[in-house]
This record gives C-alpha cells, structure tokens and sequence, in this order.
C-alpha cells in the first residue's frame, strides 16, 4: 500500500510539473501579446525610454525560462526516486536548480533598476531562499553519495 501511494504521489507531483511549465509558457504568450503593450505605453507615460519596456520583457523572459529549468530538472529527479535518489547525476540537479534560483532571484532584483517596485524585492527573497536550499540539499546528496559508495566498497 506504501509503495502505490508513494507512486501516485510522485505522479501527482509530475503531473503538477507539468502543468506548471505548461502555464509558464503560456505566461511568456500572454506577457508579449497583452502586457507588453500596456507596459510600453507605462514607461512611456513615465518619460522612461523603450529600451526599459524592452529590458522588462527580456527580464521577465529570463525569469520564467529559469522556472521552467527548474521544473524540467526536477521532473527528470523524480524519475529516479523509485531506483536510487543519491547518485551524483541528482547532485549536479541539486546544484543547477539552486544557482538558477538565485540567478532567477538577481533577475527580479535587476527590475528595481527599471523601476523601483517594492513587491520584487519580496517575491525574489523566497526565490532566492529556495536557491540557498537547494543548493545546501545538494551538498547533503553529495555527503551521501559518498557514503553510499564507500559503503558499497567495503562490502
């Protein structure tokens, strides 16, 4: 019984994978179809020049193209949960998944300098939390991996 329900999770967990990159692409649609316009018309109410309204988009691009790594790479993961999570191929995941957070942190951050928006200084903190996690959980695999394998030496 353990063992289906721990499989229907990580279908589960998949399927929301999934569905979350899913939406991510339709968000990069839906930002150059509908947002960019109204943003450009902003910057330009501001007196700000085109390249901000152009840079923003980049921005928010980059942004969700880092989320979808961060899902594809977590969903390739969970195909070795039901063998062996600790081997290295999971660290190195570990590792990229945390540094594209926090680049993905420093993205956000980089909007202040477009136009100083308080919310993305509190929307790129948890990111960036998510980050250091990530990338202290990869250390963590790192340890057991070695002990896996020392283990598997000795016997």
């Amino acid at each position: 019984m353990k063992k289906q329900s721990s499989r229907f999770l990580n279908l589960f967990v998949q399927a929301c994978i999934v569905l979350g990159m899913l939406a991510g692409i339709a968000l990069i649609v839906e930002i150059y179809m509908i947002e960019m316009p109204i943003v450009r018309d902003f910057f330009a109410q501001e007196g700000k020049p085109l390249l901000f309204a152009t840079l923003s988009g980049i921005i928010a691009t980059l942004c969700i193209a880092g989320g979808e790594f961060i899902a594809f790479t977590l969903f390739c993961m969970m195909n070795t949960l039901h063998v062996d999570p600790f081997v290295q191929k999971n660290v190195n995941a570990l590792r990229r998944m945390g540094i594209a957070a926090l680049v993905v942190a420093l993205l956000g951050l980089s909007t202040m300098l477009l136009h100083p928006v308080p919310l993305a200084v509190i929307a790129a903190l948890p990111v960036a939390m998510c980050g250091l996690f990530s990338l202290v959980l990869s250390r963590v695999f790192a340890q057991a991996v070695a002990y896996k394998l020392e283990n598997d030496l000795t016997v």
